[in-house]
């Protein structure tokens, strides 16, 4: 198995966080490498050879169409892969979706678009490209030269969205919609149909995530069971329980493997610039 990580360009780095590519020669299932998907972000998947199906907990599973990109999950997921696997993730925050898309994203929640069928064949295109590119340096050079001309011809405006996601994430969601209203000098109903359209989701729920990523973090730094999570002025065990149930559709336990980890539990941590495993 194959398992690169690599950086964006400088310009874009408020929109996009990582490329991934990952290649692995085996038959039949095949197990995720740890934070391909974390909880809060959206990603674009361009499969160029196997398959990737995915089971939100709310509705029936889908599989990815070869050019993708996925809505937020607010709900546990199972992400399975069937090899011979060669698929490109470019991973994109919280607001990357609508800067680079322009897109509804509040219609594609737990679910996904089919880039083949926008209007704008930019996609496509480069799916074709990225099924020609041999190596990670390739892939790399070709997803910036891309992103950075769609930068260059669409420029669909945050309306201050992503200061506003930006801020809570800083205060790892413990910001309360009155604060968030008082702060950016707009009304809450403003603030979330903005949210809502840029996003994806409600402030109150994209809060959520980050509080329950941040609790999540601080778990495995200091290497206590999930259960033991201390009380604080923003988080106590209870409503961990309530997220941990909601994202990961089970009750929070004191060991966690890979194998048993779904899209919502892969949290996001430090990465190397480039990672390979073999």
């Amino acid at each position: 198995m194959n398992f690169h990580i690599c950086h964006p360009g400088d310009a874009l780095r408020p929109f996009v966080k990582q490329f991934y590519f990952w290649e692995d020669d085996s038959c039949g299932l095949i197990q995720l490498p740890q934070h391909l998907f974390t909880l809060g972000d959206q990603y674009m998947v361009f499969i160029l050879e196997g398959e990737a199906t995915i089971k939100p907990a709310d509705h029936a599973a889908f599989t990815l169409p070869k050019h993708s990109v996925t809505g937020h999950f607010t709900c546990a997921c199972e992400l399975q892969v069937r090899g011979p696997l060669k698929m490109v993730v470019v991973q994109l925050n919280a607001y990357g979706c609508y800067r680079l898309l322009d897109m509804d994203v509040r219609s594609f929640t737990n679910y996904y678009r089919n880039l083949d069928m926008q209007e704008s064949p930019v996609w496509t295109l480069l799916g074709t490209k990225l099924q020609q590119a041999k190596t990670p340096q390739e892939i790399t050079s070709l997803l910036n030269d891309t992103y950075m001309e769609v930068l260059r011809c669409f420029s669909p405006a945050l309306q201050q969205v992503d200061k506003m996601a930006d801020y809570l994430l800083a205060n790892q969601g413990n910001v309360s919609l009155h604060e968030l209203a008082k702060v950016f000098r707009v009304s809450k109903p403003t603030l979330d149909r903005l949210f809502n359209r840029i996003v994806g989701i409600p402030p109150q729920l994209f809060a959520r995530m980050v509080r329950f990523k941040a609790a999540l973090r601080s778990l495995q730094q200091m290497d206590i069971p999930q259960w033991q999570i201390s009380t604080t002025a923003h988080y106590n065990q209870a409503m961990f329980i309530q997220d941990h149930l909601l994202f990961n559709g089970e009750m929070p336990s004191g060991h966690n493997t890979a194998a048993q980890a779904t899209i919502t539990r892969m949290t996001a941590a430090e990465m190397l610039p480039v990672a390979v495993a073999s």
